[in-house]
């Protein structure tokens, strides 16, 4: 009988982004001889996701500056429960637990979900901190998994020796992102209308670029006078686009969803699924989009670009260009059949090369690796 492995992971928020999704799939699809546990920074939506699906958690308070008493009780768990991994997921997370690791030799992984480079509204001698506390730590780090080939290079522009990066592409759960009619849904969000529906899904934070797609429907309009926009999403700037699509005259093109927990029924909803980031570490939810059997356009910027093929499985077009993004969406509205090409070869990718499962694997091989001492 194969022996239980332990991991902690401790992660830098309780919110349900890219990184928690991740890290609840992990946990959902792992073999059940890894047993999981995770620390959160604060009571939020993940910890009652975890709640819900019965999965081990505890709360540390990290939100804010290091907190010396945070610090301890980390420490205390790391040095007197036996972990065979502890994984971090986040800058915050990182740093806590190389501190932590630093009185025992406990073996660690972190995930490069994102970009320190990509904190765009963060002030510059805040950012500076981070990257000089990440470069001045992460020796601490045995390992680095890399979601996308540009977080593994601007992994490599923290100093970190490539030999200890790993590349693992994110992967979506098939069984819930799939083809489907969501009447239902279509009903619950009053999107009566005969017009096409369009939409993003992501935080509202300055990175993900929803003001350029605001920018673009305001063109779209023209033509497309029935036309709907989902924006799927909570975030500090929700109010201001909010106000946005006010100036613009386009309010009653927008709808604003707020956070949602079921948004695999959101997709079969869209004609088009658009991510404008100003850059995209990896691009999860184009996956669910593009196993969903939605065409999908998304900016050329990080991690995109690893998995779609212009034209081919997807569209890429440059960032805060809301007159090409147009251009792009109105041509796939207007040919229908390109469009739901788009959408099959899209699928088909996923299918083929991003189910969740075989990332889980990759990422217990590195665990088992590790913990062999196949790895430093």
């Amino acid at each position: 009988m194969e022996s239980t492995i332990n991991i902690l992971h401790v992660i830098s928020s309780a919110e349900i982004g890219g990184g928690e999704r991740h890290l609840y799939d992990l946990i959902k699809f792992s073999n059940k001889r890894f047993m999981h546990t995770t620390i959160l920074p604060y009571n939020g939506p993940f910890k009652e996701l975890l709640n819900k699906a019965g999965y081990e958690f505890l709360i540390i308070d990290m939100q804010k500056k290091f907190s010396l008493r945070s610090f301890l009780q980390l420490k205390k768990i790391i040095k007197n429960t036996s972990f065979d991994v502890v994984h971090s997921h986040g800058y915050r997370a990182n740093f806590y637990v190389r501190i932590a690791c630093m009185y025992s030799n406990q073996k660690n992984i972190t995930t490069t979900h994102v970009s320190l480079y990509d904190y765009l509204d963060t002030p510059k001698l805040k950012k500076w901190i981070y990257i000089f506390l990440e470069k001045l730590l992460a020796y601490k780090t045995n390992k680095f998994i890399c979601i996308s080939k540009a977080m593994q290079a601007d992994t490599i522009k923290l100093g970190v020796d490539k030999n200890k990066l790993v590349l693992i592409p994110n992967g979506i759960d098939l069984e819930r992102f799939k083809l489907q009619k969501g009447n239902q849904k279509k009903q619950a969000l009053c999107l009566n209308g005969s017009g096409p529906i369009i939409g993003t899904v992501g935080r509202m934070v300055t990175e993900k670029g929803q003001v350029y797609l605001i920018e673009t429907l305001k063109n779209l309009k023209r033509d497309w006078h029935d036309i709907k926009c989902l924006f799927v999403g909570d975030g500090p700037r929700l109010e201001l686009l909010k106000q946005r699509a006010v100036t613009f005259g386009i309010s009653d093109c927008c709808v604003f969803t707020g956070a949602v927990t079921d948004i695999e029924e959101i997709y079969p909803l869209l004609d088009i699924f658009i991510l404008p980031s100003l850059r995209e570490p990896f691009g999860l939810v184009l996956l669910e989009a593009m196993a969903c059997g939605v065409p999908i356009i998304a900016t050329d910027t990080g991690g995109p670009s690893d998995f779609i093929r212009d034209n081919i499985n997807g569209c890429l077009v440059p960032a805060m260009n809301s007159d090409v993004l147009s251009n792009k969406i109105d041509f796939l509205l207007k040919n229908s059949q390109i469009a739901a090409k788009i959408g099959k070869k899209g699928r088909d990718t996923v299918k083929k090369f991003y189910d969740v499962r075989n990332t889980v694997k990759k990422i217990e091989r590195t665990y088992l690796d590790l913990i062999n001492g196949s790895v430093a």
